[in-house]
């Protein structure tokens, strides 16, 4: 992806992200922790699914939509089933996957946007190989609660190639 693209995004969503703050201020302390609350409890369950190798599970929490839904390592998924597959590719490979998070921060933008980043390390062995690896990640998901779930609207990360 070029640097004027990457650019533009962030662009977009710090505007999102600025112009929804006025919600977020109508919700109580007390609110606001509990979709925090909720969040990471989402969260747990993705990064679980992920550590098994379950690319299904890991996406029963991501919206189903068509634009753009995840950027890993500068590539573009424009669709959800695109996103699934190359995840699921990925998984592929490897075993003994864990995550270990460094720092985590959830802001609360209104009753219904939440933007989760984190920071941390992608532990695994590739199974082609035996070689095993430690890479810091970073990562950056919107959640929207859709239909009293929380779900991914959007994920940008970086993540191990184990190629």
């Amino acid at each position: 992806m070029n640097n004027k693209l990457k650019v533009i995004l962030v662009l977009c969503l710090v505007s999102v992200v600025w112009a929804m703050q006025d919600n977020a201020s109508s919700l109580s302390p007390e609110q606001q922790k509990a979709i925090e609350q909720e969040i990471l409890k989402v969260h747990v369950e993705m990064v679980k699914a992920a550590e098994n190798s379950d690319a299904d599970a890991l996406f029963n929490h991501v919206l189903d939509m068509c634009k753009g839904v995840i950027i890993q390592d500068g590539r573009i998924t424009m669709t959800r089933q695109e996103a699934l597959d190359a995840t699921k590719q990925g998984l592929q490979g490897l075993k003994n996957l864990s995550y270990t998070f460094n720092n985590k921060h959830i802001t609360v933008i209104s009753p219904t946007l939440a933007v989760w980043v984190a920071d941390g390390t992608t532990s695994a062995t590739v199974i082609e190989d035996g070689r095993q690896f430690n890479i810091s990640f970073a990562e950056t998901i919107i959640f929207t609660l859709k239909d009293s779930q929380w779900k991914v609207f959007h994920a940008h990360r970086s993540v191990p190639n184990p190629q």
